[in-house]
């Protein structure tokens, strides 16, 4: 038994530590396989992502190019509205589109009079089940609710009371307005569902995931699942409405962790992704299973190695025992350690060392006398000097010391030596009369201190990169590794160049080359390249070691990443700088351009301009539609603005419906400044009354310009005159009846 090997507390002292270790070991097992579940999740949350951001795009493309092919048919029929007519185009444009079963068209009361089905004509087609409901005479793609059956001559709607099986064959209607000779008709094409099941399966198999497609009115158009009902509302009586728009319903109402939506960009539905949770977790339940046993493993095979250590740490120290005498081992510990025995009378002044002490400097015993002179002569002149000052207050303090010191061997190397001493004979008035003590050879555990002190300082937080003066890499620490992705037998032998992310150009590098050469050291932020491709950025410094002659032998680099710090700083500066929901420009950033572009235009002699925006009837827009209309008609404006200017030029939202275009560089003369401005004026203003596509349908509105030229007059002009001029000539704009262009007069006020 245990009890008989060793003492009762060193029995509880082992097994203590030994359960510590298993629960640091069971508690570090626990904490890593929950961070690899969450990370799991993540990973899958952010393909599910992926998934449904590619094929909301791939769905709403097949609209785009339906609604496309559907305005392409009154341009290619050449008799007019009829069978014969229409039949022969229907079945040639359905060549190019596999992803529809048949063209029909229908006349304004929804009867089908020519098709590219004959079958289908006579079918009547509810009007009032597609979406977006429509407003205005624009023409607009609508969405109508799944049907049954391969084409209209066979096929029945589906209703929330009687939705369609996922598996059954079914098609999805898509309408459009389209005018033969100034009359209304509405071209209707059936969506093949078959086609989206297999392209969506082959990138989501079932196994996976599933794919839904959902209306904004929460009405299922499609699923990959076979479970799923058609035509079926995503609201019950267990489930309500609970807020007019769905994909807000559906973000906030509680559903799986893995599932996502997706809204699409212009049309009215969202795309659904939910991964399968079993599918996401599989890898990560066998990865547990495995950590857990090789877990038990190590701990059994622990236990049973800490057994055997102390079992045959006993059996040792027992034959040991018996093996020698007390004085036999005393020499042996002795010369094992590298410890030699002194004494020192101060009353005659003489000193004696046994032979090991002789043995440690690597003398023959007794090749010498010993005698404090010989003793500070085979010392380091750094620590000789205060000696014997150091023992004599150690003495007074406790009536012991301990002294480390470098002494030379018979061969001319330096070692340390640690000294111990102790008084064990005092004078009537307790001043040590004789001292004793041990010389002990600590030469390899200095050593082991400076590598271990070197290779703490090299392995740090900080990355640490080793170079030759020709540039090849010698030594990397795990910083390095954890930060550039390489590991240290992939990067030795290679040259930094390795990671050049290509920001940089050749002066950049000649400037940092020319610093190290002439003050061999550089310090700056750099931006890198990681062995996966990402980019990062990092604050460097790199110093150049020379060697007593002055030459350059090596390179030592240190650098921190710094990468979450340079994103944190643009995101601070596109908050101050940039509106929030149209990504343009601020009055803060307007402000500063401007005084930069004024000051420019008086140095070089040159024009510029100000265009004052605001938008007509916006607030009509906000007032009907909400917010989120306007919202996205902000949207669509902004980018519209953004494609009118030039690069050089500045898109401002001021806020609400007003914005500011800065234009530069017009040239020398006003004239054609002017001309130029006139120019972009009326480009802009054609471009923002175009039709806006909206979730509710596609809107109109107008815009009001003011217009203010700036240049040699700008000498007394700041940036808030300007402003004030372009706001003026803007309000005149709309004094005129709106949709106008003005410029700023000072002649007319």
């Amino acid at each position: 038994m245990i009890k008989n090997i060793l003492p009762e507390k060193k029995i509880v002292r082992y097994l203590a530590v030994s359960l510590a270790i298993v629960i640091i070991i069971v508690g570090t097992v626990f904490v890593a396989l929950s961070s690899l579940r969450q990370e799991a999740i993540q990973t899958h949350r952010h393909i599910a992502n992926l998934h449904a951001n590619t094929l909301e795009e791939h769905f709403s493309q097949i609209l785009q190019h339906v609604s496309l092919t559907m305005d392409r048919i009154p341009l290619l029929s050449n008799e007019g509205p009829s069978q014969e007519g229409l039949a022969p185009v229907f079945i040639e444009l359905l060549h190019n589109a596999p992803d529809l079963r048949s063209l029909s068209l229908l006349n304004d009361e929804g009867v089908i009079i020519a098709s590219s089905n004959e079958a289908n004509i006579g079918k009547h087609i509810p009007l009032d089940n597609f979406i977006p409901v429509p407003f205005g005479d624009v023409p607009l793609l609508r969405i109508g609710v799944p049907w049954a059956g391969r084409d209209f001559e066979n096929a029945r709607q589906s209703t929330m009371q009687t939705p369609i099986p996922s598996q059954e064959i079914s098609f999805l209607p898509l309408l459009k307005k389209v005018f033969f000779e100034k009359k209304l008709y509405y071209i209707i094409a059936n969506l093949n569902t078959d086609y989206l099941s297999n392209h969506y399966t082959s990138i989501l198999p079932l196994e996976q995931g599933v794919v839904s497609l959902w209306r904004l009115d929460g009405i299922l158009l499609f699923s990959t699942d076979p479970k799923c009902l058609l035509g079926a509302s995503h609201y019950t009586v267990s489930h309500p409405m609970d807020h007019e728009d769905f994909f807000l319903h559906a973000q906030t109402h509680e559903h799986p962790v893995l599932n996502v939506f997706r809204l699409a960009k212009l049309l009215p539905f969202v795309v659904e992704i939910q991964t399968d949770e079993a599918y996401a977790l599989g890898y990560w339940d066998k990865e547990r299973a495995k950590v857990l046993w090789i877990t038990a493993l190590l701990i059994v095979l622990s236990g049973g190695l800490a057994l055997i250590l102390i079992v045959r740490y006993y059996q040792e120290n027992e034959r040991q025992k018996r093996q020698l005498s007390y004085e036999k081992q005393f020499r042996v510990a002795m010369e094992a350690t590298q410890t030699g025995l002194w004494t020192w009378d101060l009353q005659i002044d003489r000193i004696t060392w046994d032979p090991q002490c002789f043995l440690l400097l690597g003398y023959p015993p007794n090749a010498f006398e010993p005698s404090w002179d010989k003793i500070c002569d085979l010392t380091h002149p750094n620590e000789s000097s205060t000696m014997l000052l150091s023992i004599k207050e150690q003495l007074l303090a406790r009536d012991t010391f301990l002294i480390e010191r470098r002494m030379k061997t018979a061969q001319g190397i330096w070692v340390w030596i640690q000294v111990r001493g102790k008084a064990i004979e005092f004078s009537p008035s307790h001043e040590p009369r004789l001292l004793t003590g041990v010389y002990i050879n600590i030469d390899t555990q200095k050593r082991a201190e400076q590598l271990h002190l070197s290779a703490v300082a090299f392995e740090t937080q900080e990355a640490i990169l080793i170079t030759d003066v020709h540039e090849k890499i010698l030594k990397v620490n795990e910083a390095f590794t954890r930060i550039t992705g390489y590991s240290d037998t992939e990067i030795i032998g290679k040259t930094p160049r390795i990671l050049h992310s290509g920001y940089h150009d050749k002066a950049f590098y000649e400037l940092m080359w020319k610093a190290l050469i002439e003050q061999g050291f550089w310090q700056g932020d750099l931006w890198n390249k990681r062995k996966n491709g990402e980019i990062y950025a990092e604050s460097l410094t790199i110093t150049a070691i020379r060697n007593d002659k002055g030459k350059t032998t090596h390179y030592i680099a240190n650098f921190n990443d710094i990468t979450t710090h340079k994103v944190a700083q643009q995101q601070i500066q596109e908050l101050a700088y940039y509106d929030p929901l149209t990504r343009l420009a601020n009055r803060r950033l307007l402000d500063e351009m401007l005084a930069q572009t004024i000051r420019h235009s008086i140095d070089e002699k040159h024009f510029g301009a100000l265009l004052f925006i605001d938008l007509d009837r916006f607030k009509e827009l906000n007032d009907k539609h909400g917010h989120d209309a306007g919202d996205m008609l902000l949207i669509q404006a902004a980018s519209r603005l953004k494609e009118t200017v030039r690069e050089s030029d500045l898109v401002v939202r001021l806020g609400g419906d007003e914005f500011i275009i800065l234009l530069k560089n017009l040239g020398n003369q006003k004239a054609i400044a002017r001309n130029l401005t006139q120019s972009i004026a009326k480009k802009v203003l054609l471009l923002l009354c175009e039709p806006y596509a909206l979730a509710h349908g596609n809107y109109l509105l107008g815009a009001s310009i003011g217009c203010t030229i700036f240049g040699n007059d700008a000498v007394t002009k700041d940036a808030a005159i300007l402003i004030k001029e372009a706001d003026l000539a803007m309000y005149k704009a709309k004094e005129k009846g709106r949709n106008q262009i003005c410029f700023y007069e000072a002649s007319a006020l």
